[in-house]
């Protein structure tokens, strides 16, 4: 074969983006449905775990409150707890001579359930305090006989 050399260009340099628009726009529309579906798909997929993640927060939030809710009556239980078992220590004796100890583990016992926790640990801590008051009084007073 006879090779003739001409000083026509084969291709333009127009006419070569020309083609290489052509061939994207070919290639693109070629593509261009299965991208859209893929879209569709992976935008419903979104939004069902858009949903799930937020049913799951609002779980958690309901789940969290009830949690708080079954701790704080834990600890409202344990200062109850350790009320009844500080006023069962009291000696009877100790009562009979203090009438304020007395009037005080009563009215205590009586209120126990409607008390917050810091007003149970203010009566607790009260409760403990006459009855050391009284422990020491009787004390001084057997010392003096």
């Amino acid at each position: 074969m006879k090779i003739i050399e001409t000083t026509i260009p084969d291709v333009t340099e127009e006419n070569l983006n020309q083609k290489k628009v052509q061939l994207a726009n070919v290639v693109v529309s070629s593509f261009q449905p299965l991208l859209g579906e893929m879209q569709v798909r992976r935008s419903k997929e979104e939004e069902v775990l858009i949903s799930e993640v937020d049913s799951n927060k609002q779980r958690i939030s309901k789940e969290k409150g009830e949690i708080r809710l079954l701790l704080n009556e834990y600890e409202r239980e344990k200062k109850i707890k350790e009320a009844l078992e500080v006023v069962s220590k009291v000696d009877p004796v100790k009562l009979e001579y203090n009438r304020s100890l007395k009037n005080e583990v009563v009215v205590f016992l009586r209120i126990i359930e409607k008390l917050s926790l810091e007003k149970l640990s203010s009566y607790l801590q009260d409760i403990v305090k006459v009855s050391d008051k009284t422990i020491n009084n009787i004390l001084s007073l057997r010392g003096r006989k």
